[in-house]
Parts: C-alpha cells; structure tokens; sequence
C-alpha cells in the first residue's frame, strides 16, 4: 500500500517498489507461442523498459514488445464508488462531481467506468460502459442525503465484474468523507470479499471531516495492493483522481513468443533490478510450420503401469492450407460437372433430341433430362423451392435470361443451390483456417458475388462473340438471297457455315420455326436471348423489308457494313482507354491485396481496424471511397458507341 499524508496530497509516499503481473493472456498461443502479458510497476522512477527481462522456466526470452497501457487496446475497468450521504452536503458533493467529471474526461478509449454511488441505499447509476456524454450527464445529477452505507457499496462494486465484465482489468476508485453507519456488512465481510483472487485493486480517497474514519479504506488499499490517499480540502479531490489515473497509467504490456511447443504448466517471470513478479499459466501447446513427428508424452501411474498419451495439437497452417486446397478443388469440380457434365440421351427419338438440342422445348423433355442435383432426393425438392421463390420474387425470368445467355445449361433453381453449396463451403474452409467467424461469413458473401460475376462475365462474353461474328453472318445471309435462296435457307447456311455461339442461336431458330413459330419472332428470341442491340437493328430490317417489300440482301449488306464500322471503332477506344481500365483495376486491388499481406505477415498491425468502432467506421468510409471511385473511373473509361 501506498499512503499519502493528510492535507498534503501527492507529498508523501511510500518508498516501497514493487511489480505485479495483473494478466497473462495466450489467446494467440496455438499459432507461434503468442503471449501478451499485463505487468504493473508501482512506485518506480524513471522506469527504464531496456532493463526489463521475461523469462520462460527460468530462460530468458528475446524479441519483447513493450507498450505502455496508455497506448495499448487493453481493456480497463474502474468503478467509481462516491459517497452521496448527508455529510458530502454543500462544497463536498459539488467537488467530488467535478472531480469524477475530470477523470472520466481524460480516460481511455479503451477505459470502461462504472458509477455507483451510495448514502442510505447503495445505487448502482450505471454499469460498465466507455459512454463519456452519458457518465458525465449521470454524475452531474448527484445529490447528498441519508447515512453511509460504505461496506455494502464496496461489495455491491466487486461483484460487478461478472460476464463480459470479467474481461476488463479490475480497478476500484472510493470516495468517502465519514465512517461507516448503514451498511449490513462488515469490515470483515468486505476483508473477505477482496480477499479472492479477482477483486478489484482499490483506491481509497478520504475527504477527512470530524466523523472520518480511515481505518477501513486504509484496510482496503492494503489488502489490494492499492493506494491511499487523503485530504481535507475538497477542492483537492480532483488532484487525488489526477494521481490515481497515473497510477493507473503505470503498466505496461509485454508481448512475446514463447518457445514451449507442448501442453504443459509453464512459469512466467518478469524481473526489474530486484524486482521480481512470477506466474505460472497451462499453455496448450503450438506446431511449428515444419514436418515433425506428432510429439508423445509418457505417463506413470501408482501402477507403474506406461501409457502413451499423444499431444492434442492443431494442424500446423500448411496442413489446413492443403486441406482447404482439396475442399475448393473439389467444389470446382462438382460445379464443373453441374455446368457441364449433364448426360445425353442418344436414345430418344429425333423429335425430343431437337428438342433438347436446341433448348428446354417443353414440360415433358425438362423432366426427362434433369440435372445433377435434381436427382438427388433432398437437393431435388431445394432446387425446386429455389426455383419457386425466385419466382415468387420476380427474378426467375432474369435468371433464366442469363444463364442462357452464357448457355449454362441449368434451372435457376439448380444454378442457386450450386452457388449456394460452394459459398458455404469456401466460408466453412476460411473459419477453419483463420477461426473467426466473421472472415467466414465475409468469404460466403465474397463467393457469392463472385459467382454472380463469373456467370455475368461468361453471359457478357458471348455476347461479344456474338456481335464479333454478326457483321459477318449478315453478309453470309445476304449472299445467300442473292444466290436465290429464301430466308429459312439463308439461315440454314448460318447454322452449317458459321462458328458458335452463332451457330447454336440461329439453329435454335429453324427449330421453333419448324415447330409453327414465326420467322420474326423466332428471330426476335435471339435478341432476348443475347441482349444484343446491333442483331434487334437486323431483325428490325427484316420486319420492315417483310412488311413494304425492297432488296432484303442489300439492306442486311448496308447493316453488315455499319456494324463492321462501328465494331472498328469500338477496338480503337478499347486501345486508348487500355491505360486507364489497368490503372482503374490496380488501384481497385491494391487496398485489398495490401491488406491480405498484412494479415498474413503481420496481423497484429491490423488488429486496432477489428478492436474498435472507429476502426470499423474507417473500413466502411474506406469501401464506400473506393465504391465511388471505381464509379468514376468506369464512367470515365467507358464510352457508348
């Protein structure tokens, strides 16, 4: 304990030096040994951190960290007990409110205060929060009345570390002017209550009046390696507080890499000159990222009977690296096999065959030919209801629309269980390597908007093919009015002549012809089909030469001619703009492949992004920017011809 003279705050100290270690935490210690320890230096001047030495079973320990507590994202919790009886009435009340109003201004982002006040009845005005606005509006309505139930409020506050509570480094500031004369308790009872191994360490501050009585705080400090001080002048409560956030200041945290690779009891010391703090802490053990054997542990019994105990290590990073290697490879396997591995029936009759060849031609052949997934009883009825609440949302019709548009030959319902599955399975891969949740939940949403991309991309892609080969399909088909043949017949030597997805569109075309369906609108399926705006131009001449007559070859040669111009064209502005869509794409992944090398090199760097709402508010402005950015620039590079 440190004591402090009446009316002379802060003169008079103890010169005994001591340090305590408060916390040993080894959250991260199955990954490389991992420890960060919390240490306390209690009346030291002029600490030197050089001379600070760890030690691991009595080997010292290189590479510490050292960071003050005022820098660090340790958790504190202070309760703040405050005297309202009748006897802090005028002058006392008013100072002491406004000393507690300047500690909690001066606190920690990371410091969280409990307010308990107590006079008859022992109040607890609020439980631990880091609210500055909402303490300070609950210290300002204080008000002095009744006796002085100290003892019950002291053991009401100690049980207040319950919970998440539990978490926070425990601490306990009383403020009290008189002795105690309403509590249940005792002295004894209160003795014994911090007794235990997690009370709070106390600071007692006593406003020294003619019915004080230090006897008790001076008890409480003591039994807490706390401090003691007092005054009579209430205007000096705000330089006690002062002093006391010092000492509260007056740790440090110490990281470091242990080197014990088993699941044993191992002692921790921390020594300064003299000074010498110890614990022992059950680590569980940690696999370094080389090959080794798995390490065994011999056992004797009274029996004196041997028995081989093998270590309940974690598979080193390496292992669940190839594991979830194995479970994405497989996953693009099955999708593979989903987009492309559906059976033929080479049995049926030619009829259902076209049908089938050149599109879903009816209830009968979609229920002949189902899907992978459909044939499976319980992703059969999933598929099903997928498919049934796309189209309850209105969305089936677009989703049918783009898979047909990359020719991905699946329902909607089975194209949302396959990216369902393997977005569950990525996420469960990802929690198993870096066992949090969040990056779990973060890599589902992530494989989700990647398929949606990628069928995107493959639909987008055949489109530009498509268009890519129009000019020439309509010279094919213009050429071959010349030669005399009718329109069916031109479109004929389309599907035999030209490559795909050409081919494929204009030979589902003779299909629906075939099957009683117009020329025009079985034209016009291409146009839903591919979104292509140059072939709804041709059809659109078509329609009309159909409709008023003239040379139907010399119109589609003048529409071939156009868009041979326009797609010449559409290349030049894709070469000017290379240099902008590069530098848009590099400055798009730069912020995220930057990040994943430091989460991966070094994650405590990015450890104050996840700990703090502020971090979490700067991540969010921060994809928003980019957002916004990324708009910018696409509108910039992206020119409509």
């Amino acid at each position: 304990m440190l004591l402090v003279s009446a009316g002379l705050p802060a003169l008079a100290q103890s010169e005994t030096a001591s340090l305590d270690i408060l916390d040993v935490n080894i959250g991260r210690y199955e990954d490389d040994g991992r420890v960060t320890m919390v240490v306390e230096f209690r009346n030291i001047v002029g600490l030197n951190t050089d001379e600070i030495v760890v030690t691991e079973n009595g080997v010292p320990l290189e590479s510490i960290e050292v960071e003050s507590i005022a820098e660090s994202t340790v958790r504190v919790g202070v309760v703040l007990v405050i005297d309202v009886s009748g006897s802090m009435v005028g002058d006392p009340i008013e100072q002491a409110k406004a000393a507690a109003a300047s500690f909690v201004r001066t606190k920690r982002d990371q410091d969280w205060i409990a307010l308990v006040t107590f006079g008859d009845e022992v109040n607890v005005l609020s439980a631990f929060r880091n609210d500055s606005a909402e303490l300070l509006r609950l210290i300002s309505t204080l008000e002095s009345g009744g006796d002085t139930a100290l003892y019950d409020a002291v053991i009401r506050s100690v049980g207040m570390y319950q919970g998440e509570a539990a978490e926070l480094q425990p601490h306990m500031i009383i403020l009290t002017d008189g002795a105690d004369d309403g509590s249940e308790a005792t002295v004894d009872d209160v003795l014994a209550v911090l007794d235990s191994g997690s009370a709070p360490r106390v600071f007692g501050i006593g406003l020294e009046s003619a019915t004080f009585d230090p006897g008790p705080l001076q008890s409480f400090s003591s039994a807490t390696d706390g401090l003691y001080l007092a005054t009579s002048d209430p205007a000096e409560l705000a330089t006690l507080y002062d002093q006391i956030q010092r000492e509260l200041d007056n740790k440090l945290v110490l990281r470091f890499n242990a080197s014990t690779k088993s699941p044993e009891d191992v002692a921790f010391a921390v020594e300064y000159g003299a000074l010498v703090a110890s614990t022992s802490v059950a680590v569980p053990g940690f696999v370094t990222r080389t090959t080794e054997p798995r390490s065994t542990t011999t056992v004797t019994f009274p029996q004196a009977e041997q028995y081989t105990v093998i270590s309940n290590a974690p598979a080193p990073p390496g292992t669940l690296l190839l594991i979830g290697s194995l479970a994405v490879g497989l996953s693009l396997v099955m999708l593979l096999y989903i987009l492309f591995g559906r059976e033929q029936d080479e049995g049926a009759d030619s009829f259902r065959n076209r049908l089938q060849a050149y599109g879903r031609g009816g209830r009968e052949a979609v229920e002949e030919k189902k899907g992978i997934l459909a044939r499976i009883p319980f992703l059969g009825r999933f598929t099903e209801q997928a498919e049934e609440a796309a189209r309850q949302r209105g969305i089936l019709n677009a989703l049918n629309s783009v898979l047909e548009q990359g020719n991905i030959p699946l329902r909607a319902g089975e194209a949302i269980a396959a990216g369902l599955g393997l977005s569950i399975i990525i996420g469960v891969v990802v929690w198993a390597v870096t066992r949090n949740a969040l990056f779990g939940i973060a890599a589902l949403a992530v494989m989700l908007l990647l398929l949606f991309a990628l069928i995107q991309r493959v639909g987008q892609r055949e489109k530009t093919k498509f268009e890519e080969q129009l000019p020439d399909t309509l010279i094919l088909v213009s050429t071959s009015l010349r030669a005399g043949l009718s329109l069916l017949q031109a479109v004929e030597a389309v599907v035999s002549e030209a490559p795909q997805p050409t081919a494929r569109e204009f030979g589902r075309v003779i299909a629906e012809t075939r099957l009683g369906r117009p020329v025009v609108d079985a034209l016009h399926g291409i146009t839903a089909r591919m979104r292509s705006e140059d072939w709804n131009w041709a059809v659109m001449a078509i329609e009309i030469q159909r409709e008023v007559g003239g040379n139907l070859a010399e119109v589609l040669q003048t529409v071939a001619d156009t868009m041979l111009q326009r797609n010449r064209l559409r290349g030049e502005i894709r070469a000017l703009t290379a240099e902008g869509r590069i530098s848009a794409l590099i400055l798009a992944a730069m912020p995220f492949l930057l990040g994943l090398f430091l989460f991966t090199t070094n994650p405590d760097y990015l450890s104050p992004l996840t700990a703090d709402i502020r971090g979490w508010s700067a991540i969010g402005v921060g994809l928003l920017l980019m957002g916004l950015g990324g708009f910018w620039l696409k509108k910039i590079v992206d020119i409509e011809i």
